[in-house]
């Protein structure tokens, strides 16, 4: 291409060749101010984005926060109580405990039970009756006391009914004492306390009895703490019967070996909840009347349960 081709006819577009070159630095002028305010955008823009970012580094989920875990331990799932706001370390050897740190029990170190009482009877199904007093009136006073006293003096427990009304769970004795146990499995029991008073036809026996599990899979804490309620229960004044456990004649397991006798305590160990039955004193008893014959005196008798729960599961004081 000759150069004679970009030659420019000034006089066909109506310039002059003055007024050409003064038209074309205004042009000029004008790209140049606008290039200028699209880069101060672009350099105000740049800006913003880069202060919204998170001044940390970016990082991957931890393999336990994609499980949905949380990444640090927290407090138990059985834990109510409130985890402590977290503390700066104690630097090793300014401690009290010996050991760096400051000696106070942390949300952790509590123990954490939870204890479902059986109101025994309920409903149609009376218990003993004597004197005017009813068994199942007096199993629901027992329990209200027990856990009344429990949770206004002990943390770390938990207390439920099986009953908290005058109800049976079923018109069906056999299917009402299975629901019992079954209603502690519901509840994620640690143990479970069938509270019941005893009568004699004769009138001549009193006394304490506690029953409690020999099945390998529930006997050390069935027994264990059916003679800590009945160490309290005795230091009241009542008589030792002992703890006592009885084999069924009629129910066994698949290996063909016997089961509990007492059906709430049998199909407590076949969920695999210690299960006791309490059995604080005769009602037809001249002797044991003293142990029942007011309200406060019934709540002697709740308060030993309860002492004997709690020394049990070793439940701190308030």
């Amino acid at each position: 291409m000759k150069s004679s081709d970009h030659t420019i006819d000034f006089t066909k577009k109506g310039y002059t060749k003055k007024g050409y070159t003064k038209k074309m630095r205004k042009v000029r002028c004008k790209w140049g101010i606008c290039c200028l305010l699209l880069a101060v955008v672009m350099v105000l823009t740049l800006a913003g984005c880069s202060g919204s970012k998170s001044s940390g580094p970016k990082t991957m989920p931890s393999p336990d926060t994609d499980a949905g875990y949380p990444a640090t331990p927290g407090p138990s799932i059985q834990d109510t109580t409130t985890a402590a706001p977290t503390e700066p370390p104690v630097s090793e050897g300014d401690g009290t405990d010996g050991n760096g740190g400051s000696g106070e029990p942390t949300a952790t170190d509590v123990p954490h039970y939870v204890v479902v009482l059986d109101p025994g009877h309920g409903g149609n199904f009376i218990g003993a009756w004597y004197d005017e007093k009813i068994e199942k009136n007096l199993t629901l006073q027992v329990a209200n006391y027990i856990k009344e006293y429990l949770l206004e003096n002990y943390d770390g427990i938990e207390i439920y009914f099986t009953r908290d009304t005058d109800v049976a769970l079923n018109g069906d004795i056999k299917i009402d004492l299975e629901q019992r146990a079954e209603v502690a499995k519901q509840y994620n029991a640690d143990y479970f306390v069938s509270l019941h008073f005893n009568a004699s036809e004769a009138h001549e026996l009193h006394g304490a009895t506690v029953y409690a599990s020999f099945r390998d899979n529930v006997a050390e804490k069935s027994q264990g703490i059916a003679a800590s309620i009945l160490e309290q229960l005795v230091a009241l004044g009542i008589k030792d019967n002992a703890v006592k456990t009885r084999k069924s004649q009629d129910y066994y397991a698949e290996d063909g070996s016997r089961l509990d006798y007492y059906a709430v305590i049998r199909h407590s160990a076949a969920r695999d909840i210690p299960g006791v039955i309490v059995e604080h004193c005769f009602m037809d008893n001249e002797i044991d009347k003293q142990f029942m014959n007011t309200d406060e005196k019934v709540k002697q008798l709740a308060i030993a349960d309860a002492e004997g729960i709690a020394k049990y599961l070793g439940l701190p004081k308030k």
